[in-house]
C-alpha cells in the first residue's frame, strides 16, 4: 500500500500501543509490522509522528481512536515545548 509524506506511524495497523500502556503514555509505541521479517527492527519502539516506512497500512478500524489520541499527544507535546525554559548562550 503506498502512504502520503503526511502519514506517520500512529495512524498504522502495525503500531500496537493498547498492549504497551506505559509506552502510550509518554508518546511512544510498538512497530510490529517487521516482526518475523528478515530484519526485524533493532528497536521496535518508535515516536508515534515518526514518518510512515514501507510497511505502512493505515488502521481504518481504530481510525476516529487513533486520530483522537495522535491530537492529544500533539497539544501535549505543543504545551510542553510553550513551557520550556529559555536556554541562555
Amino acid at each position: 500500500m503506498t502512504h502520503s509524506s503526511k502519514d506517520i506511524c500512529a495512524q498504522c495497523k502495525h503500531f500496537k500501543m493498547k498492549e504497551y500502556p506505559q509506552h502510550a503514555a509518554v508518546g511512544i509505541g510498538r512497530c510490529t509490522g517487521y516482526d518475523g521479517r528478515i530484519a526485524p527492527l533493532d528497536n521496535p519502539f518508535l515516536p508515534w509522528g515518526t514518518a510512515a516506512c514501507s510497511r505502512f497500512s493505515r488502521d481504518w478500524q481504530t481510525r476516529a481512536a487513533r486520530e483522537q489520541w495522535i491530537e492529544k499527544r500533539r497539544a501535549k507535546e505543543q504545551n510542553n515545548n510553550e513551557v520550556q525554559p529559555e536556554t541562555k548562550g
